[in-house]
């Protein structure tokens, strides 16, 4: 193998590096962001936070398009709080939704530092 040929395989080998861990802090970045969206939405309801956590984790990781799937993630809380008496409007839980998905950002970097 020259060495031409093994400087193209190290560089396509760092590039699917790359794109696995950027994908892998995606998934993390989202599993986060809704668990802390779980665990906002029970504290207004009695409801279980793990067993809605993995309520939207289903329906996060169902849906095909991310912003379909934001949308129906947003529209599913906002049902089952309005079924707890709980009348918040989309724009209010999208705020919180962007809020927690910051939060997990700064806990993702924080946590790669630290490493």
């Amino acid at each position: 193998m020259t060495d031409f040929i093994r400087t193209i395989d190290a560089k396509g080998s760092t590039s699917q590096a790359k794109f696995v861990n950027e994908r892998e802090a995606e998934f993390w970045v989202r599993a986060r962001r809704n668990r802390l969206l779980a665990e906002w939405a029970c504290g207004l309801t009695d409801e279980s936070s793990q067993n809605y956590l993995k309520v939207l984790l289903d329906i996060d990781f169902a849906k095909a398009g991310d912003h379909d799937r934001e949308d129906f993630l947003l529209v599913k809380i906002r049902n089952d709080l309005m079924g707890f008496g709980v009348f918040l409007p989309l724009s209010e839980i999208r705020d919180m939704l962007e809020r927690f998905e910051e939060q997990a950002r700064r806990e993702k970097s924080e946590a790669a530092l630290a490493a």
